[in-house]
């Protein structure tokens, strides 16, 4: 029975993804940034719906960034998240319409690769120094713009229970601009128990990491928004460490015995941490 709820939803979730795919081309483009905002919101809650993924949120933040991704004034906002799959990104504009940073690679996955640069995902190659200092001109415009960009500053994947030290290097256009820094992990659960199916790192593929996520039962992705930093007086290296801080005490909280102090091979936990899901 789940493997035809799985095909079923699979099914679903590409066709939908077709026609999102010719909107972001279309109509997408000729709309102000805040319907653009609903726009991304919408399409990712149905996204979701369609995969049998419900979503939540908890934390506190402004009404505008939930409606439609936007501060009230300049410069805008930067949350900086755990990252433990392709479905983070769907899981968090959902909450927020954000503009991400997402390595270069994403750009020619089929479909949602070109969905991406349709909306205006911030693609890094992140062995390249040059383009690095481009990245953070595109994010220090993107706050002028009074925008919420999105970034996950782990440098990869995890499998949820563990968090890798934050490379602080994207954190500077939000010191130099004095903007706010929202940390927050996002914490998936199957049946109301955190879950590793969602992974997709190690060697799982992305077909892989879809089928896990369109057949696990009762899936919820959780944002849990942390309290906001101020960056004002901090350097990046500081803001990175609160950040980090931050983070890892929500998930040990959430995660408790299960949570990772250190994990030193991604991969070889990964596969132990799905055989145990």
């Amino acid at each position: 029975m789940r493997i035809l709820v799985g095909v079923f939803r699979m099914v679903s979730l590409l066709t939908y993804s077709l026609w999102v795919l010719f909107v972001a081309y279309t109509k997408f483009q000729r709309v102000d940034k805040k319907e653009q905002g609903r726009m991304i919101k919408e399409y990712n809650c149905r996204i979701l719906a369609m995969a049998g993924v419900k979503t939540a949120y908890t934390g506190s933040l402004p009404k505008s960034m939930l409606e439609y991704g936007l501060t009230e004034e300049a410069p805008g906002e930067i949350i900086v998240s755990n990252h433990i799959s392709w479905v983070d990104i769907f899981s968090l504009d959902s909450a927020v319409a954000s503009r991400f940073v997402a390595k270069a690679e994403i750009a020619n996955w089929p479909i949602f690769g070109k969905i991406a640069q349709a909306i205006g995902t911030l693609f890094i190659n992140r062995s390249s120094k040059r383009a690095i200092l481009q990245i953070n001109t595109d994010i220090q415009e993107a706050l002028q713009r009074k925008e919420v960009v999105a970034l996950f500053v782990e440098g990869t994947t995890t499998f949820g229970n563990s968090l890798l030290p934050l490379k602080s290097n994207f954190l500077a256009p939000a010191v130099k601009a004095g903007a706010v820094v929202q940390p927050m992990v996002l914490v998936y659960t199957s049946e109301g128990v955190p879950t590793t199916r969602v992974a997709f790192c190690g060697d799982v593929t992305l077909m892989g990491s879809l089928w896990n996520v369109v057949t696990t039962k009762d899936l919820v992705a959780t944002a849990h928004f942390l309290k906001p930093i101020d960056t004002k007086g901090l350097d990046r290296h500081q803001v990175g460490k609160i950040c980090e801080e931050r983070m890892r005490e929500e998930l040990r909280r959430v995660w408790g015995e299960r949570f990772l102090e250190h994990d030193p091979n991604e991969a070889n936990a990964l596969s132990k941490a799905i055989s145990h899901s």
